[in-house]
């Protein structure tokens, strides 16, 4: 049997990445985002200077009679202790490891999750106990997303105040109870990771020529009612049922509770950056269902951030706290910091309550919309937050 030139190693510690891969002949090279760090004949790298802000890239080159005979590029970042009541997925470390035979992820464990739900382009293919999955089937002219999805009980919470909040959503389920077949409190957890076709992703370094750079990007997270009228779970509301959407999952949805729309462009060096910030009209019905009055939100509840970075490279944060013009109610709450450099390289972490829909687009260039994430509701009862949030990132592997 023909023996794979694959990474059977990797090891990260607080202060190195270390990895090996299969000794199957020749001499061999490593490159670090295109910088070559290595030449030799030991099948092995360790690496001691990391920059924790970003993911980086190695690209480990197999090399016979002068010629490269195969490529490994692997995508990570580097370990770095967690403060307590950060977002538990922004410094969550995601390993990909792009081969010709196979794409394998691997990522730190969560604590106090006992398995993850694997995906592949929206399907699901299987749960596991383990924090590490192997792809041997996709097409090397294929992109793909894996997402991996978990869950935790609320009490688990490193946020601050998880107990106070476990209690809390305890006291809420006796007086407004959510739907029984809903989810019970507890915090939910996704990462996706979109690679690149392998075909155009293991390529020697030698022989890349120089990605066409971005110039236009377009950023959308709308938040919608799916129903066309929706119970107002406030009991002492004097307004029993609100119109909703009356829509799906849509990048071009007309209707919405909110949106905002971010677009930029990179010219000369330099990019600039413009916003939208709009919410929908909140329509209230009577006992009747018939209409009863309606206003606007207003947009002062949406704060948008450009931070500071490199003049090739956007970062940008959105705190989004927008409530019923016309009922008391718990706000839409979601938080969202984004990373986006002129090569494409996407890293995108947020989190939110898990009502209402929730959805986030992303188009570069020409491109039509990509979505990077989507969750339905799980009722209005959700809004508090203290049922439990929704952690979620998005990174790409170019």
């Amino acid at each position: 049997m023909e023996k794979l030139f694959e990474i059977q190693q990797m090891d990260h510690s607080l202060d190195d990445i270390s990895f090996t891969w299969s000794d199957i002949g020749g001499y061999y090279r490593v490159y670090k985002n295109d910088r070559q760090v290595y030449e030799g004949t030991a099948p092995k790298f360790s690496d001691g200077e990391l920059d924790p802000s970003h993911p980086f890239q190695y690209t480990v080159e197999r090399v016979e009679e002068g010629r490269v005979q195969d490529v490994i590029v692997i995508q990570t970042s580097a370990l770095t202790e967690v403060q307590e009541d950060e977002h538990p997925l922004q410094r969550l470390v995601i390993t990909t490891i792009a081969a010709s035979s196979q794409i394998a992820l691997s990522w730190e464990w969560i604590k106090d999750v006992e398995k993850f739900d694997i995906y592949r382009n929206g399907q699901y293919l299987e749960t596991i106990t383990d924090n590490r999955f192997i792809d041997r089937e996709i097409s090397p002219s294929e992109a793909v997303v894996y997402s991996v999805s978990a869950t935790r009980p609320l009490i688990n919470s490193n946020q601050k105040m998880n107990v106070s909040k476990s209690i809390a959503s305890k006291v809420y389920e006796v007086v407004m109870p959510p739907n029984p077949n809903n989810k019970p409190t507890e915090e939910v957890y996704t990462f996706s990771v979109c690679v690149k076709q392998r075909d155009q992703l293991l390529i020697p370094i030698a022989d890349r020529k120089k990605l066409n750079e971005l110039k236009q990007w377009k950023f959308r997270y709308a938040t919608f009612l799916k129903e066309d009228i929706i119970k107002n779970p406030n009991l002492f509301s004097p307004i029993p049922y609100f119109t909703g959407d009356d829509r799906d999952f849509n990048p071009e949805g007309k209707s919405f509770r909110t949106r905002v729309d971010i677009e930029g462009e990179f010219i000369g060096g330099d990019s600039t950056l413009q916003f939208t910030k709009a919410t929908g009209p909140s329509i209230g019905m009577n006992y009747m269902k018939r209409y009863k009055r309606h206003d606007h939100a207003s947009v002062d509840g949406i704060e948008i951030e450009r931070l500071e970075g490199k003049s090739t490279e956007v970062h940008f944060a959105i705190n989004h706290d927008v409530g019923n013009p016309l009922t008391a109610s718990p706000p839409i709450h979601y938080e969202v910091k984004a990373h986006l450099d002129q090569q494409g390289n996407l890293d995108l972490v947020g989190y939110h309550n898990d009502a209402p829909h929730h959805e986030v687009y992303l188009a570069l260039d020409d491109e039509d919309w990509r979505s990077l994430h989507r969750t339905e509701s799980e009722g209005l009862a959700y809004l508090t937050g203290v049922l439990g949030d929704n952690y979620w990132r998005y990174v790409t592997c170019n």
